[in-house]
């Protein structure tokens, strides 16, 4: 009997991509892999936001998000988190000495079916300067 091992070969290369391909990207810690947004804010300021999404670790339920904002000043920013359009949460902070004039959010929240849409935005309230970011997780 006559076995043609190249079809044979070929098909299982090319399931062996399509379950690649179809498959989650890992970070190097073998976690899921994170989206980032970065963002200059506005046009001539030197402030940025940045926004990260990952999952908790070892649950894929939940989700670790964290906005950040370097300024150059130590004005209060109010910020808001929203999650596929709706507020997680919100609130006001400011940057300090000791944190080089950043603030930081983090929250966790629910990693629901299909695509997570998250936006940080922050607003100054002594300039109106607004950071926008976005990230579909």
């Amino acid at each position: 009997m006559i076995v043609r091992r190249g079809p044979a070969v070929v098909l299982s290369l090319a399931l062996g991509a399509a379950a690649l391909s179809v498959a989650p990207a890992l970070a190097k810690d073998g976690g899921a892999a994170k989206d980032v947004d970065r963002d200059q804010c506005d046009p001539s300021s030197v402030s940025r936001a940045k926004l990260k999404v990952e999952q908790v670790d070892g649950n894929n339920t939940r989700l670790l998000v964290t906005g950040t904002v370097w300024s150059n000043d130590a004005d209060a920013w109010d910020w808001r988190v929203k999650h596929n359009g709706e507020v997680s949460d919100n609130g006001r902070a400011r940057g300090d000495e000791d944190s080089d004039l950043s603030f930081r959010v983090v929250r966790t929240m629910f990693n629901l079916p299909g695509s997570d849409d998250v936006v940080f935005r922050a607003e100054n309230l002594r300039t109106g300067e607004v950071c926008r970011a976005t990230v579909s997780y």
